[in-house]
């Protein structure tokens, strides 16, 4: 929960009238968008008095921004039992198996992710966010660090900043803008985006050397049909 909140629900009840205001949020800002979410809606919509949000929550922007805070706390609950079990994984291997696991949670939340979005700056984002991009960013440092151990300090972190970029911003166009893209096309070609940087970083640039192959087995990342095992080094 948010610490600016007006006034902390002590009691079970106080408690599940503010999970029933936050719901409700939720339902308006994906159903109505951000000019429509107002409190007198949103507290119609959670079956409370204007006067009872305005107990707990201080105005309609400290509301919307623990939308948020939800919204990022359940991603990161779905992503994090994934970066724990890809640490077990060959680079080509863990990289499917996270970016699945990206796209499995924005996709969970696509109407809310949208309505997001749309009315944060990029400011308010990076401060909701700044927990679990910590989290993706050391998985991405440490994998490079085991397998690409020629690296510098220098490369290492420009390539995780290049990784942790990619894997953010693309997964979340890739789920709103829905382009005429299979899944697993847009996946693979991810995968082999990422694989070439990580395979090429740090070494002379040569036009003359090949792509690492996307794998060829159907529904890549996923435990019934994972990619072969080929190193990024």
């Amino acid at each position: 929960m948010s610490p600016d909140r007006r006034r902390a629900p002590q009691q079970e009840r106080s408690r599940r009238t503010v999970e029933r205001i936050i719901d409700a949020a939720a339902r308006v800002l994906e159903r109505d968008g951000d000019r429509d979410a107002t409190t007198n809606r949103i507290a119609k919509e959670a079956g409370v008095s204007p006067g009872s949000l305005y107990q707990y929550f201080a105005d309609r922007d400290e509301l919307l921004l623990e939308v948020s805070h939800r919204f990022v706390a359940r991603f990161e609950a779905e992503l994090l039992p994934v970066l724990r079990a890809a640490t077990r994984d060959d680079p080509l291997t863990a990289i499917h198996r996270v970016l699945n696991a990206i796209v499995d949670a924005l996709e969970s939340q696509a109407p809310l992710l949208r309505a997001l979005v749309a009315r944060q700056s990029g400011t308010r984002q990076e401060e909701v966010t700044r927990a679990i991009r910590a989290r993706v960013t050391d998985f991405v440092f440490q994998t490079l660090a085991v397998h690409r151990p020629d690296l510098v300090a220098e490369d290492l972190e420009r390539v995780t900043w290049t990784f942790v970029e990619l894997t953010q911003l693309l997964p979340v166009r890739y789920v709103l803008d829905r382009p005429n893209v299979p899944r697993d096309a847009f996946v693979a070609d991810l995968v082999r985006l990422l694989a070439v940087h990580a395979a090429q970083a740090g070494r002379p640039a040569d036009p003359a050397t090949p792509a690492v192959p996307a794998p060829a087995d159907a529904a890549p990342g996923r435990d019934d049909a994972a990619p072969a095992q080929t190193d990024v080094a």
